[in-house]
């Protein structure tokens, strides 16, 4: 799919900005602060209902101003034509999610239909950071690619409070109640082995793009390993005999959750980990090896997701190149000119001066003030 193109009303300092876009290569140039970021923020919007930086529509919205509103129209790989709209009102918190005019009863309904790619310099975490930053990268892509598991979050996310709520009761008022706190424990169970028999399978799949994309990307001969360790030393793949295990860890963690007033087992405590020669990439690689990695993962995820979706993602890079030194960043020009339509910001217009072929003109868009100053196509070097 691409976006034709996107108006964004007070979002951030955008106070009225259209952008016309390319199918291919889309460049938003410009200084620190001047809105390029906003505009690929108000792409994630369109399409996930909400800010890639997880802030609150109250957030986004232009100071001073009472509502937001971003339109944009969208073309699927079947030439379908989307009409979508967000309108954001402050006095009201009240936000409307329209395509084609149809009210949108549930913002998660749109997650995956309109499939996006966000690569970000505050991802770098999925690599650095904590065990959560990479559950929320895999919750993520396998979200986008299946609305059963988009729910069983939800319901975990859910059942998790409402089981903590009895254990901290325990803890702060000492007030028991087994017969609740076992309903609780039989829908994490059956929920949450659900969810983690799909991180099995993804991995699984996950493992070969990922090393393939990363030596594309790298030039190197380096291993790369993604590993799933589930809280509860999962050593099988069926969901009878996981949902045994995490009943049984259940069993045997409860007088330390009552201790503690919170649930230690279950797919909200999992780890993943990213290996580079056998060796722990979060402790052991170097700045370019996580750069490097980071970018391969968010170029696997494209292809991941496109073949689960059937439907061809967007890319959101947001300052990478700058991230990445002349001869990876010409690599991954190159690598991602013919994948689909991209948004790429940077301040640095040299690090685009050899942009390769595409089917698609790319264009440049160079930002000021919140408004787009002036567009240039790119010239394109064989």
């Amino acid at each position: 799919m691409y976006l034709k193109s996107i108006q964004l009303e007070n979002y951030r300092n955008h106070s009225s900005t259209i952008v016309e876009c390319s199918r291919g290569i889309n460049f938003l140039l410009g200084n620190n602060g001047e809105g390029k970021t906003n505009i690929i923020e108000a792409i994630s919007t369109l399409c996930l209902t909400k800010s890639f930086f997880g802030v609150s529509d109250s957030i986004v919205l232009k100071t001073g101003e009472k509502k937001f509103r971003i339109v944009g129209k969208i073309i699927s790989d079947c030439e379908i034509d989307y009409m979508i709209s967000i309108d954001f009102e402050q006095e009201t918190r009240r936000k409307n999610v329209l395509v084609n005019k149809t009210l949108v009863e549930k913002a998660s309904l749109l997650i995956g239909q309109f499939p996006v790619i966000i690569l970000t310099p505050e991802q770098n975490a999925i690599t650095f950071g904590a065990p959560t930053d990479r559950r929320r990268f895999i919750d993520f892509v396998i979200a986008q690619s299946s609305r059963a598991y988009l729910e069983n979050l939800i319901d975990y996310r859910r059942i998790l409070k409402q089981r903590n709520k009895i254990l901290t009761n325990k803890l702060i008022r000492n007030i028991e109640n087994l017969e609740e706190i076992e309903i609780w424990n039989e829908s994490l169970i059956n929920i949450g082995a659900s969810i983690i028999k799909k991180r099995i399978e993804f991995i699984k799949e996950f493992q070969d793009i990922i090393v393939c994309m990363h030596k594309m990307l790298s030039g190197s001969d380096e291993i790369i390993e993604v590993l799933y360790e589930p809280s509860c030393k999962i050593y099988a793949e069926s969901e009878d005999e996981i949902k045994r295990i995490f009943r049984e860890e259940i069993v045997n963690n409860k007088k330390i959750e009552y201790k503690i007033g919170h649930t230690i087992v279950g797919p909200h405590r999992d780890e993943i980990i990213f290996k580079i020669n056998g060796l722990h990439a979060k402790n052991y690689a170097s700045q370019g090896q996580h750069k490097t990695l980071l970018v391969s993962l968010k170029l696997a995820e494209f292809y991941y997701i496109k073949e689960k979706c059937k439907e061809t993602p967007i890319l959101l890079l947001d300052d990478v190149l700058s991230e990445l030194d002349l001869k990876r960043g010409q690599r991954l020009l190159e690598a991602t000119s013919e994948l689909g339509q991209i948004f790429i910001t940077t301040t640095d217009e040299r690090a685009i001066d050899r942009i390769p072929v595409t089917s698609a003109t790319p264009k440049k868009f160079y930002v000021k003030k919140g408004s787009i100053d002036r567009i240039e196509n790119a010239i394109c070097s064989n």
